[in-house]
């Protein structure tokens, strides 16, 4: 047993007469196929580079941050200029009502430079005269005595239609 005992000892021997173990990872097999290695892990890149192609793509025709911000403070405008709208057309059409004048004669930015505007064309359109009476005829229903004939003849204009204004029953 005593020989036993010498054998389990360790046997220095000098390090330059221990073989070598290969250089490289002590955990490889020794048959790998190194070309099948090379393949499936070329193969594997190219599926990667397929797929962050696609990805690359898609992040940029995704907006951003700062386009949706941009995007959304126009949009924030256009909203505000179309409440601005639709408020000066209302108090344009109650000013419209109120003062009997039509809304395309009326101007201004403002309800008072609108009511102005009214106010302006009224005052305007009391000023002129009618061509012919206001009355209608009703004060002389008996009309003036003149024939149509006679009142068709007046070369005046006004005052032609003045008299078949006074005459009415005569044209009806």
């Amino acid at each position: 047993m005593a020989d036993q005992g010498q054998q389990a000892e360790p046997q220095k021997t000098d390090p330059q007469q221990q073989p070598q173990e290969p250089q490289g990872d002590p955990k490889e097999p020794q048959g790998t196929d190194w070309k099948a290695e090379a393949r499936k892990w070329e193969e594997r890149a190219k599926a990667n580079k397929a797929k962050a192609d696609k990805w690359d793509e898609q992040e940029a025709q995704a907006p951003t941050v700062e386009s949706l911000k941009q995007r959304l403070d126009e949009m924030e405008k256009e909203s505000q200029r179309a409440k601005e709208e639709a408020a000066h057309t209302a108090a344009l059409m109650q000013v419209s009502q109120e003062t009997g004048v039509p809304a395309s004669l009326i101007h201004g930015g403002t309800e008072q430079e609108m009511r102005e505007s009214a106010q302006a064309v009224s005052d305007f359109a009391k000023q002129l005269s009618p061509g012919y009476p206001s009355d209608k005829g009703g004060s002389n229903p008996g009309g003036s005595g003149m024939t149509r004939e006679q009142i068709e003849q007046v070369k005046d204009p006004i005052a032609r239609v003045r008299m078949i204004a006074d005459n009415r029953n005569l044209f009806q």
